[in-house]
């Protein structure tokens, strides 16, 4: 399983996985159209387990503090869930957030999120709890990492 770079006909099937994967908070699809034209090496997807298939996506993106980065959204289609999905596409984007010079990243989750083990496996700490992020009782962690 091999990370690459999005494509135009990726799109669709990573707009499915992120209503598949987020339900009410999700970004709308023309949002992934933007990301795919303003950062496309940081728009990556990895295959699914059926040939064409998707099996996730992960998108990174410039912050607004000098070798800041965040991670915007990182995905799994379900049934490609505990195959590693996940860790590849952030161990790829990390890679070329390093790249580009980042001295850190940063992203939020839902505390309940199992993706919480991931990002502290792959060195990521809690730097804050914000209990109403996306208003009333909705609340993520801020999350970061330094390179």
């Amino acid at each position: 399983m091999t990370a690459r770079p999005a494509q135009l006909p990726d799109l669709a099937p990573v707009f499915q996985i992120e209503q598949a994967v987020f339900g009410q908070h999700i970004y709308p699809d023309f949002f992934f159209r933007q990301a795919h034209d303003l950062w496309p090496d940081l728009f990556l997807v990895a295959p699914g387990a059926q040939d064409g298939e998707l099996g996730g996506y992960i998108i990174g993106a410039p912050g607004s503090g000098q070798g800041e980065f965040w991670i915007m959204s990182l995905a799994v289609h379900l049934h490609c869930r505990g195959q590693g999905t996940g860790k590849q596409l952030l161990q790829t984007l990390l890679q070329a957030l390093r790249a580009r010079q980042a001295s850190h990243a940063k992203l939020t989750v839902h505390p309940d999120n199992p993706a919480v083990r991931l990002y502290q496996q792959l060195g990521f700490t809690i730097i804050e709890h914000q209990p109403h992020y996306f208003g009333k009782d909705e609340p993520r962690l801020l999350m970061r990492v330094d390179f």
